[in-house]
C-alpha cells in the first residue's frame, strides 16, 4: 500500500526508515541526507517535507523523500529513494519517483525538482520520468514546463532583487543546488566544505550537509542572497587547529565585489579573537581570487600545498 506523510513523523516510522535505508544503499547514517531531527520536524517552519513509500504489513518496503523551502517554492530537491532488496523489481521506486513528482508539480509555483545519482540503472529509470541529467554533472533536473536547465537557469539568475549577507541556513538548502550547478568549473573550490575542483558535481541534497557539518567543527558559513534565498555567493570560516582560522569560498560571475564585502565581513568577524593566523587556500592557477584576497590585505607565502592532485598556495592576512 502506497502512503504519503508531510512531516514530521513519529519516532517509530523514523526506526523503520533508517533500518530500510541502512540494510539497503547507504553504508553509513552519516551519509543519509535527510537527518532523524528533520523527520521529526526541526524544519517544519521553513521546510515542506514529504514522505512518500510502499508499506507491506506496516512495514516500509520503499521510499523517497521530496524537500521544498517555503519561501522558494518553485524548487524542491528528491532524495532517499531506497527499496528493500528482496522487495526490487516490482516498480515500487519508480512510482514512488513518479507520485512524488506529480504531487510537487500540482502546486502552480512549482517549476523543477533535482535529484542526485551516480547509478546508470536507476538513471534510464527517472529519464523515463522526465528528468535530465544537468551537463557535466551527477544531477538530473525534471521541469514542469519541459524547459532544460540550461533554459531554466538563465531566466532563474535573470531577475534578482536587492542583495543581503546573512549566515547559511536550512532555507538555503534547494537554493545551493542551483548555486553550484549554474557554474561547474574548477574554480569553485571550498576547502572547508570538502569541495575541490567538480567534484560538487554530483552534490544535490547532500550539498547543503557539506556546508552545515563545518559548524559541527567549529566553523561557520555564510550567503550572499536575494529574498527568495537564491545564492551569488558563499563563503566560510573553520578553525582548523589551535587559533588558526581558515576562511574561503566562491561566486558567481559579475558578482566579484558582493564576495569582497563577504570576506571582509568575516575577517571583521574574527580579527578581535586572540588568533595565530587567519589564511586562505587558493587553486594555484585561479588569478582572480588570489587578486581579491591581496586587496584584503593577504600575502602570498612561498610553499605550496597539494590537494587531491591540485596545487593550492597558502596566503596569509598581514
Amino acid at each position: 500500500m502506497k502512503k504519503i506523510y508531510t512531516i514530521p513523523i513519529n519516532e517509530k516510522k523514523i526506526f523503520q526508515l533508517y533500518k530500510l535505508w541502512l540494510n539497503n544503499g547507504y553504508e553509513k547514517e552519516k551519509d543519509i541526507d535527510i537527518k532523524k531531527n528533520h523527520l521529526l520536524g526541526s524544519e517544519k517552519e521553513i521546510t515542506n517535507i514529504k514522505l512518500f513509500t510502499y508499506e507491506l504489513d506496516d512495514q516500509i518496503k520503499s521510499s523517497c523523500i521530496t524537500l521544498y523551502d517555503k519561501k522558494l517554492r518553485t524548487l524542491a530537491g528528491l532524495g532517499e529513494v531506497c527499496t528493500e532488496k528482496k522487495s526490487r523489481g516490482n516498480g515500487y521506486a519508480k512510482e514512488l519517483c513518479n507520485d512524488a513528482k506529480e504531487d510537487f508539480f500540482s502546486n502552480k509555483e512549482s517549476e523543477g525538482i533535482f535529484l542526485g545519482t551516480v547509478n546508470p540503472v536507476a538513471q534510464k529509470i527517472y529519464e523515463n520520468l522526465g528528468w535530465i541529467q544537468i551537463r557535466n554533472s551527477k544531477v538530473m533536473f525534471n521541469s514542469r514546463q519541459n524547459i532544460d536547465f540550461d533554459e531554466f537557469i538563465y531566466d532563474f539568475y535573470n531577475n534578482n532583487q536587492s542583495l543581503t549577507l546573512s549566515k547559511g541556513s536550512s532555507e538555503h538548502r534547494i537554493p545551493i543546488i542551483v548555486y553550484f550547478l549554474s557554474e561547474i568549473n574548477e574554480f569553485k573550490v571550498d576547502l572547508n566544505a570538502g569541495i575541490i575542483g567538480n567534484n560538487f558535481s554530483s552534490m544535490c541534497l547532500s550539498a547543503y550537509n557539506k556546508f552545515e557539518s563545518i559548524r559541527n567543527n567549529f566553523g561557520d558559513w555564510f550567503v550572499i542572497s536575494d529574498i527568495r534565498n537564491k545564492i551569488f555567493a558563499i563563503s566560510t570560516i573553520k578553525n582548523i587547529d589551535e587559533n588558526n582560522i581558515r576562511i574561503d569560498g566562491n561566486y558567481k560571475k559579475n558578482y566579484k565585489n558582493e564576495f569582497i564585502k563577504l570576506i571582509k565581513s568575516n575577517i571583521d568577524s574574527v580579527n578581535n579573537l586572540n588568533l595565530n593566523s587567519i589564511y586562505v587556500n587558493i587553486l594555484e592557477k585561479d588569478l582572480e581570487k588570489k587578486e581579491i584576497f591581496y586587496q584584503l590585505g593577504f600575502i602570498e607565502k612561498k610553499e605550496k600545498i597539494i590537494i587531491e592532485g591540485k596545487i593550492f598556495s597558502t596566503l596569509i592576512l598581514n
